[in-house]
């Protein structure tokens, strides 16, 4: 996913800096639909990430009611999964933040056309 927000930020960075012959309507509605796929997946990654950091509490709280040790990997476990799971949020979080920012440059320029146009 993050390849793909990648290449997606690249193709969008590249016709706005170069001002190519394009279609700016065109390209903020893709990059409108675009955001809202990468929305979504943010989405899911929140609510699997949540889930992971829960599980990783009750497992705490469970070792230290019952004083098991066997508990207490099982919560090394998940937080070990929890870490990567945080670190994807946070890039799929970022590339949204970013994306905004590309989409208002885009806007701009659409702006701009229908103010020349008139």
């Amino acid at each position: 996913m993050v390849d793909y927000l990648k290449k997606h930020e690249k193709f969008v960075k590249e016709a706005l800096e170069k001002e190519l012959d394009v279609n700016w309507n065109w390209l903020r509605d893709y990059h409108k639909t675009q955001i809202g796929y990468l929305q979504h997946e943010r989405l899911i990654h929140l609510m699997v990430t949540l889930a992971f950091a829960l599980f990783f509490i009750v497992t705490i709280l469970f070792a230290v009611c019952f004083e098991k040790i066997i508990i207490l990997l099982v919560s090394l476990f998940v937080f070990i999964l929890l870490v990567p799971y945080i670190a994807h949020y946070f890039k799929l979080e970022n590339g949204v933040q970013r994306w905004y920012g590309l989409y208002d440059r885009i806007d701009e320029k659409c702006r701009k056309m229908t103010i020349a146009e008139e």
